[in-house]
């Protein structure tokens, strides 16, 4: 991957950091973010395209803002939408060209009792999760559109991803610092996934000989906001950290009871088979690992 030019959109979001940490000694890849690129514009996303000449492209850009989305609809339907598919028509058109998109559990309505696969029916609930299965159909039509070319892509679903920027954990031990009571959703489930092991994963798809597709991209295990508050606090107090609340003062409330613009899916809990059969591997990182790392790097800054 050393000799091909690489572009990444994002690059001051939590993934677009991991790549940038993961790449950072390699002269071959150039990060853009929303200063260089605006998403919304399609003439924005074709100038850099053409002046980039990338071979892979990694789009870790995303309108990320859940409940906005219901009433800014046509800012983040662009970007999550159709943005992608002017990639993939893009790289579809480059010999051996590869596409990695990062795309969310939120295609999904949450109504499966037991984990999703990829391919299950999608029905996403609000204008974000519709925004994003958008942008699957785009890239997914695009290469369809040339269907002898050499060119792939990877759709990478994921779920309650953490890193370097703002992200549920680091508010909870925030919160946890300030208050003596804390409430916390604790019926609705998913697999927290670090943003570095994202990157991570991404690159290792991109070094193999895998088919093109969608790939539930997230670790092994699985948890309720509540437990992911809960566990987290308990890694930060073990590390001698102080907080006003006490850990029977963490409340598990249903979603009922902190009602929010857009709606959830209850079940966010992804299938990674599919992933771990493609690169060869029997066993990703659980959850609690991952965080408990990240719990540790980000209070030793």
């Amino acid at each position: 991957m050393r000799d091909l030019k690489i572009l990444v959109f994002g690059k001051d979001g939590q993934v677009g950091k991991g790549f940038q940490e993961k790449l950072q000694n390699q002269t071959n890849v150039t990060f853009i973010g929303r200063n260089e690129c605006d998403l919304f514009s399609a003439d924005q996303i074709q100038a850099a395209l053409q002046k980039y000449q990338p071979q892979i492209i990694i789009n870790a850009a995303a309108y990320t803002a859940v409940d906005k989305a219901e009433t800014e609809i046509d800012q983040a339907h662009a970007i999550n939408g159709i943005a992608p598919g002017i990639m993939a028509q893009y790289i579809t058109k480059v010999p051996n060209g590869q596409l990695i998109h990062y795309s969310t559990d939120y295609v999904f309505d949450g109504s499966k009792s037991t984990p999703y696969e990829e391919q299950d029916a999608t029905n996403p609930l609000g204008q974000y999760g519709k925004s994003k299965l958008a942008g699957e159909q785009a890239i997914q039509e695009a290469f369809v559109s040339n269907p002898n070319n050499s060119a792939k892509y990877f759709i990478l679903r994921t779920s309650w991803v953490y890193g370097d920027g703002g992200n549920f954990i680091k508010t909870m031990l925030k919160l946890a610092a300030e208050r003596e009571q804390l409430k916390v959703i604790s019926d609705q489930y998913g697999v927290p996934s670090s943003a570095q092991w994202l990157a991570e994963i991404a690159l290792k798809l991109l070094s193999k000989d895998v088919s093109s597709g969608i790939y539930h991209s997230v670790p092994d295990g699985q948890t309720s906001w509540y437990g992911l508050a809960s566990y987290a606090i308990d890694q930060a107090k073990g590390l001698g950290t102080t907080f006003k609340v006490e850990p029977e003062k963490i409340q598990a409330i249903p979603a009922t009871e902190y009602p929010l613009p857009a709606p959830r899916p209850y079940n966010s809990r992804m299938s990674n088979q599919k992933l771990k059969i493609a690169l060869d591997l029997n066993l990703f990182p659980n959850w609690k690992d991952q965080v408990c790392e990240y719990v540790k790097k980000i209070l030793s800054k």
